[in-house]
């Protein structure tokens, strides 16, 4: 009887077989596993088609950009990546000085905007002045010598007094000399001249005499009236009339019985009222427009208007220089128009072409101005502009501006405070990662 081992070789056999084949199986499975997921990496190298992150926006604010994502600074919301080939998410690059708005943005700010033209101009600046006396026709009484007052005839100011009008008289110890030196060289004259044929060189000599002397009886402050007494009386006079040199009005009186007063102190000041000046009031803006003004209207109530003309002579400004004198000479033959009057002065100014914006566009910094200028595609872009004069509402442009652009002139305010955020928001103050 034929007997087998304990193990039967061709089931063992068998059975490693099957585990071999189980093993390499599960082997072949891991690999294509592994190889699939090498495939199925992005590559490190950039493909065609395939877009990159530039960097990353605020979706509210595009001019704000960073190179990492993260949050927004101003509103907290999540940076939107830009990528390369994307010109529909990516913005233009904008200026510093410039802002750009959405359409939702723009029409939540209700910005209006105006087309900058040239246009004939013609308005009136309006002004008040205060009337002064005209320096040419301004005259000084005082005497030549030291002397005391005696008697005062005209002692009001305000008096209106004639040429040759008698105003005080003084006595002075200097005034008898004057007085014998005319009457002998007056005498030497009419006794030369009643001759038939008086010699030339004497009769020469004792008119210039004559001459000389009428002078300095006229430097004492003596009149012509007193000059005339002299001559027919042939007596010195005790005291001398002060005398009104013209026609006028008495703008200061410096005299009194019994005062004592120097040689040359002015005792009276009269100004002649034919002719009077105005000192308009002006702004240092005004000055180029008034460079082309020639005349003006000077009004006050109850009184007829009057035409003036400026005077040659530059303006006037205080040390602060905010506000200046114009001088405008009127002729004033009524004397309605007295020193001291407060008046309204209108200056016309002719018609020219001008560039002129709505002041609500002028953005004042004290040193500069600037405005908002409309680009297009909701870019806003701040300028700086050069002004001249302001009438009313409108400012007139002299630089930085041309005809045909667009400026912001209701909600400018706005678009400065937002260009003022955007130079803010180019620092970012988050610490790095």
């Amino acid at each position: 009887m034929e007997t087998r081992s304990a193990v039967d070789p061709l089931p063992y056999a068998y059975s490693r077989r099957r585990r071999w084949i189980f093993g390499l199986a599960i082997a072949m499975v891991c690999a294509g596993t592994y190889f699939g997921s090498l495939n199925s990496r992005p590559s490190a190298t950039p493909q065609a088609g395939v877009h990159q992150v530039l960097y990353y926006v605020d979706p509210m604010h595009p001019a704000y950009r960073s190179d990492h994502p993260g949050k927004a600074p101003d509103c907290g919301m999540d940076l939107q990546p830009v990528y390369s080939g994307d010109n529909s998410t990516q913005p233009a690059p904008i200026s510093a000085e410039s802002v750009r708005l959405t359409p939702g943005e723009a029409q939540a700010s209700a910005l209006q905007t105006e087309t900058v033209q040239v246009t004939p101009t013609t308005h009136e600046i309006d002004s008040v002045g205060r009337v002064a006396p005209d320096v040419a026709l301004t005259y000084r009484v005082s005497a030549g010598v030291d002397g005391w007052v005696r008697r005062v005839f005209s002692d009001r100011t305000g008096t209106h007094v004639k040429r040759g009008e008698a105003l005080a008289a003084f006595y002075s110890k200097d005034i008898s000399a004057p007085q014998e030196a005319y009457l002998y060289a007056l005498e030497s004259y009419e006794r030369l001249k009643q001759m038939l044929s008086p010699p030339a060189d004497p009769l020469a000599l004792a008119t210039q005499q004559r001459a000389t002397a009428l002078d300095n009886l006229r430097f004492l402050g003596m009149g012509d009236a007193q000059i005339d007494e002299l001559g027919q009386t042939r007596r010195e006079l005790v005291d001398i009339n002060l005398t009104a040199p013209a026609d006028g009005r008495i703008l200061e009186r410096h005299v009194a019985i019994g005062q004592r007063f120097m040689r040359g102190e002015t005792l009276y000041s009269i100004a002649n009222l034919q002719r009077v000046w105005v000192l308009a009031d002006i702004h240092p803006g005004d000055l180029l427009l008034l460079s082309t003004v020639k005349s003006a209207r000077i009004r006050r109530q109850g009184l007829p208007a009057l035409n003036a003309e400026l005077a040659p002579a530059p303006p006037q400004f205080d040390e602060q220089g905010r506000t200046g004198k114009l001088r405008i000479v009127v002729n004033n033959p009524d004397g309605i128009l007295v020193p001291g009057m407060i008046v309204d002065v209108d200056f016309v100014v002719p018609a020219r072409p001008a560039m002129t914006v709505h002041v609500d566009a002028l953005m004042d910094s004290g040193t500069m101005k600037h405005v908002f200028v409309a680009s297009g595609d909701g870019q806003y872009e701040l300028r700086e502009v050069e002004t001249g004069w302001q009438d009313g509402d409108r400012v007139e442009i002299l630089g930085g501006l041309n005809a045909g652009e667009r400026v912001v002139t209701t909600g400018a305010f706005l678009l400065d405070s937002e260009s003022r955020m955007k130079n803010v928001r180019k620092i970012d103050f988050r610490p790095s990662p």
